[in-house]
């Protein structure tokens, strides 16, 4: 008998109750929590500054690719679902980048924000709406009103711990809220500005070029006595500071196209003269304007703007004597956070670093004339001051660069020695500062740490060793302040004191961003300019934070280092600046 099998074709059939397996969702939210982790790492100013930007700008990179492969490749969403949202992503973020503001700082927000919102919209909008029909329409429509959104704001910038500065796109720019300078210089050859009593402010970091107030009030009780504000005016963006001379203060700042050297009237913040260049530097975290304080001396002032224009100014009238393009001239390119060291001036030698080929790298000019001197090689990013010091009763113009840090013969630029650290990174951030006679304390770069270097010349050869590098204190462009056998400055965003002596930590605490501090030498107290605009008063005490009061002052980002004449304290940010009686 046949076999009633044989020839019969049997199908397989799937059970009524037989489901889809469900979206696979958990490596989407594991990159979801990766990214999260990033921009967590990004904004914590305890890491390096380089390896927080590698978070900030390759996190969103890696995880928008391993979120792309799980969409098309693990995602178990039908075919045409991972299409649709493939597309809707990429039309969605290249339609934002179309209709939002065209600034270079709000692309950058795009990248490091837009991703990781677009990864949380997408993931949130498939497990909530996981087994209804319109899931992918749902994370479609979140995923384009993420994108979109950026269209309704602006980014002024970023602050020192990465945080964007997000301003809605209608509201006015300060810039265009500002009234137009005079370019050509107003003359006030009869003007007699009031002159505060005692006290010079003559360049970058006071008299010495380290921050120190040697002829500081008396002792300041801001819990019974206050500082009384004189004066408030609004100013255009730079990160700039003031220097003082004769009842007048000088800095710099960004009005529309125009680079202005400024010269204000310490006694109540009018403007005595201005002078203008076609000239604006600008780049995503800090914004727009200038980096460099202006020098005087002999009756000039001296400024080096942003894009590398060095000019000599009349101090009381603000007439060009005269100027060069050291960009132009010498073929040097502007370091990406802008030409930021100030000048140096040596009885009739102008200092400055201009970054150009050959020997064209730290430059000495005839502060006369601007004709050229000597030159030194170094073509790398620096955004430091030469400074003069003794060491070892020898004059040494001592600055730094990728190579290291380097001693010449002011006069006439001849290397005396060059030493590097070991843990030396570059670019040279925050300048060399003389400890005793025979020692220095230089930064080791962005954020890196800081290293004291013993010179020697009693053989008649130098000999530079190296006491001790520390990481305890790692200012980013936060210069330090040195009093009493200690360091004090800015661990990244705490402030700190350090053992000058062993590189160890006394203490840290302060909670000041990334702002700038003065010392007032006589009654061994610290003025901080917080990143935020507060001012506090610390007691310079080496066994802990001793923190006297702290008073608001500005509004906004602060990075520019405040200055001590007399006994007023003159502050500004890229928005205002203002005039403080220190005491009654």
């Amino acid at each position: 008998m046949a076999n009633m099998d044989e020839g019969v074709d049997v199908a397989f059939v799937e059970p009524a109750n037989q489901q889809k397996p469900g979206l696979r969702l958990w490596p989407a939210w594991v990159i979801a929590i990766g990214q999260a982790v990033a921009l967590v790492l990004t904004v914590t100013p305890s890491i390096q500054n380089l390896t927080r930007f590698i978070f900030m700008m390759a996190g969103p990179l890696v995880c928008g690719a391993l979120f792309s492969m799980w969409l098309l490749l693990g995602s178990r969403l039908r075919l045409k679902e991972k299409i649709w949202i493939a597309i809707a992503g990429l039309l969605s973020s290249f339609v934002a980048v179309l209709i939002s503001d065209s600034d270079d700082a709000l692309r950058t927000a795009m990248w490091i924000y837009g991703v990781p919102l677009a990864i949380f919209a997408v993931t949130a909008a498939l497990t909530i709406w996981a087994k209804d029909a319109r899931r992918s329409t749902v994370a479609i429509c979140l995923l384009s009103l993420g994108w979109c959104s950026f269209a309704l704001l602006r980014n002024e910038g970023f602050d020192g711990d990465y945080y964007p500065e997000f301003a809605w796109r209608w509201s006015p720019r300060h810039e265009e809220t500002l009234a137009e300078l005079d370019r050509t210089g107003t003359s006030v050859a009869d003007l007699e500005a009031t002159r505060i009593d005692a006290g010079s402010w003559p360049q970058f970091r006071g008299p010495e070029g380290n921050g120190v107030v040697s002829d500081s009030p008396q002792e300041l009780d801001w819990v019974k006595n206050p500082p009384k504000e004189l004066w408030r005016i609004a100013i255009g963006p730079a990160w700039s500071s003031f220097s003082y001379d004769k009842g007048r203060l000088f800095t710099q700042e960004q009005r529309g196209d125009q680079e202005y050297v400024v010269c204000y009237s310490a006694d109540d913040g009018n403007l005595i003269w201005s002078h203008g260049d076609a000239a604006r530097f600008t780049e995503v975290v800090s914004g727009a304007g200038p980096r460099s304080t202006p020098s005087v001396a002999n009756g000039f002032v001296y400024a080096f703007g942003g894009t590398g224009i060095l000019t000599c100014l009349n101090e009381t009238d603000g007439t060009v004597k005269w100027q060069r393009d050291l960009v132009a001239e010498l073929g040097a390119k502007v370091p990406m956070w802008g030409c930021s060291g100030s000048p140096l001036i040596l009885e009739n030698q102008l200092i400055i670093y201009a970054g150009a080929d050959g020997d064209q790298g730290l430059i000495c000019v005839d502060a006369a004339t601007g004709e050229s001197l000597w030159g030194f090689p170094s073509t790398d990013m620096n955004y430091t001051t030469a400074r003069l010091m003794s060491l070892s009763d020898e004059p040494c113009l001592v600055f730094c660069d990728s190579r290291g840090v380097h001693a010449l013969v002011p006069e006439t630029g001849e290397l005396l020695w060059t030493y590097k650290p070991e843990k030396w990174k570059g670019p040279a951030m925050v300048d060399p500062q003389q400890l005793s006679p025979t020692s220095l304390l230089i930064g080791l770069g962005d954020g890196i740490g800081m290293s004291r270097l013993e010179v020697d010349h009693s053989t008649g050869s130098w000999l530079v060793n190296e006491t001790w590098s520390t990481t305890k204190l790692r200012p980013s462009f936060n210069d330090s302040l040195v009093f009493g056998g200690h360091v004090y400055g800015y661990n990244q965003a705490i402030f700190s004191c350090i053992d000058a002596q062993t590189g160890e930590r006394k203490w840290q605490g302060g909670r000041y961003g990334f702002g700038q501090a003065v010392l007032l030498k006589n009654s061994a107290q610290i003025i901080v300019a917080a990143e935020d605009g507060d001012v506090a008063l610390l007691r310079a005490n080496s066994e802990k934070l001793d923190e006297l009061a702290r008073i608001p002052v500005l509004d906004g980002k602060t990075w520019n280092h405040p200055i001590v004449v007399g006994d007023r304290l003159f502050l500004r940010n890229g928005k205002v600046a203002v005039c403080l009686q220190l005491s009654p």
